[in-house]
């Protein structure tokens, strides 16, 4: 559920790991070899969450270690939504998804369909796009 609302998901693989080891100091490198992502990314995350203030860093020697900011202010929330993020099964559907291509094609049919409409009832019909199936047989129904 969360990728539906943080759509990176080198964030979410961060958000998660770190949220889970809440009371853990972790360097750039330990999270990336946990995490099984590039440091650079992970890096650009963690200073993205870090001026959310999610994140505190400091330096020791030459490591930069970070850990979560329990005082930050939604951190109960995330750590609820995260928490109940990972209870969810992973093949869970939303109403209706497509991928690129049918998106394209469907709107492809829909255009052809419109042009097709504007043909039959001439250029004065305002509406742009065709019924849906179930407006058109609640139409039916209705008259």
């Amino acid at each position: 559920m969360l990728e539906f609302i943080i759509s990176s998901v080198s964030r979410r693989k961060v958000l998660y790991y770190l949220l889970k080891n809440q009371d853990g100091e972790f360097h750039l490198r330990e999270l990336s070899r946990n995490i099984d992502e590039p440091a650079p990314i992970i890096k650009r995350e963690l200073d993205r969450l870090e001026q959310a203030g999610l994140i505190l860093s400091w330096t020791v020697g030459n490591r930069r270690y970070f850990r979560v900011n329990k005082n930050f202010l939604f951190f109960p929330e995330l750590k609820s939504l995260a928490d109940k993020t990972a209870a969810l099964p992973l093949d869970l559907k939303v109403a209706q998804t497509f991928t690129l291509k049918e998106g394209v094609e469907r709107r492809g049919v829909w255009e052809k369909r419109s042009k097709e409409i504007v043909k039959d009832y001439g250029d004065r019909l305002k509406r742009q796009r065709p019924r849906h199936p179930a407006e058109g047989r609640l139409l039916e129904k209705i008259s």
